[in-house]
């Protein structure tokens, strides 16, 4: 089999999943185990402007939820299976009591109208009472556009989640953007709504990782899904914008994974919650085990915990390098598009980046949280 043929193949594993767990964690050793031979558990850096853990903080998650989507991933153009993880976000938000004032569903996963009919399914099995609004269907173009008579379309990337989050805005006069999808509507909400968006406490976004450092799955390379879905949105929220952001980064997001075989039990679980989220979730869990990948990360689920135990994570104030580039175009086996965040870029204003846990005890009780968040047995955790 030829070169091209194994590029073909390194492309499909790394879109299939988007954001994917490197090989070390996807080993059979248990969370514990791996947090203690990880360089990513180290003593927490100091941050003047690390949050305290407050679940009363009104909250809007931002997210591109798909959790039992059989294909339609990176906004419909792959024939793979969407990930889960937001889904578990959501559970862990609403089982933690966050303020959560609206869910706003943008493309990524899937394409935003099927995403909306699994969130408010997902709505329902929690039985949470939260708005669920539809945002983005599309990224955002790659330059500024424009009509030929000159007039600038900023406006047209408007919808309903966007209005919404600048009407809650208004309403609580300050609230927390969880933002575990594509930043499409972020940035939307700054360019057009700049008093609202200048009310947001803080951004914290599932993205970005340290500068040079591959994301890897078993040796197959990985991307930045968030970002490569939208990179103008990243770079507007952090370049054009004042709006103090966190980046959970792929270094902490890929911890404490939960084990293929723990998913697959949870189908038959007697319990209802569980059940629907152990069956929703049986089709990425197929697929990876198909790609021989043991173990699932909950990404996204890492945002959540940061607003619930900030004190788990390590922290560091730091500054960012943005490759941009086409979304969603860009594959795995590519390195033109990425957001690198580190102390050592000192040129742009400084922001927070999490790496890690403070120690295997923070991951597993992250991992037991996530579990309990959908009714499962953590007692394995």
């Amino acid at each position: 089999m030829g070169r091209h043929y194994w590029t073909a193949v390194r492309k499909l594993i790394a879109m299939s999943v988007g954001l994917l767990v490197p090989v070390a964690l996807c080993s059979n050793v248990g969370v514990a185990q791996a947090a203690a031979h990880s360089p990513m558990y180290a003593p927490p850096v100091a941050v003047d402007s690390f949050p305290s853990g407050n679940r009363r903080e009104p909250v809007i998650l931002s997210t591109d939820l798909a959790m039992g989507l059989t294909t339609g991933n990176r906004n419909g153009i792959a024939t793979s299976v969407p990930d889960i993880d937001d889904a578990y976000a959501f559970a862990l938000a609403v089982a933690q009591r966050v303020d959560l004032r609206g869910v706003v569903v943008t493309m990524g996963n899937s394409l935003v109208k099927p995403s909306m009919v699994t969130a408010r399914a997902t709505r329902e099995a929690l039985r949470s009472r939260v708005p669920v609004v539809q945002g983005a269907d599309v990224w955002l173009p790659v330059l500024r556009q424009e009509e030929t008579g000159g007039a600038d379309l900023t406006d047209s990337c408007v919808n309903d989640g966007v209005r919404f989050m600048a009407d809650q805005l208004h309403r609580t006069r300050g609230l927390t953007i969880l933002a575990i999808g594509p930043l499409t509507d972020v940035a939307c909400l700054a360019m057009n709504y700049p008093a609202e968006a200048a009310r947001v406490k803080r951004v914290v976004a599932l993205v970005g990782s340290k500068p040079t450092t591959p994301l890897e799955l078993f040796g197959h390379p990985a991307v930045d899904f968030n970002y490569i879905m939208d990179p103008r949105a990243e770079a507007i929220v952090l370049e054009q914008t004042s709006i103090p952001f966190t980046a959970i980064n792929f270094e902490l997001s890929s911890l404490a994974p939960i084990p293929l075989d723990r998913l697959r039990e949870m189908a038959t679980d007697p319990d209802p919650l569980a059940r629907y989220f152990g069956r929703s979730s049986r089709p990425l869990v197929d697929e990876l085990a198909a790609n021989g990948i043991p173990a699932k990360p909950i990404f996204d689920a890492a945002v959540v915990w940061h607003l619930v135990r900030p004190e788990s994570h390590v922290c560091h104030q730091v500054g960012f390098r943005l490759k941009t580039g086409s979304p969603a175009i860009t594959q795995a086996v590519d390195d033109n598009v990425t957001d690198w965040f580190s102390p050592e870029f000192t040129d742009t204003r400084q922001v927070t980046a999490c790496t890690g846990f403070t120690s295997a005890r923070a991951a597993a009780e992250y991992r037991r949280a996530v579990l309990a968040a959908v009714h499962a047995d953590s007692s394995e955790g």
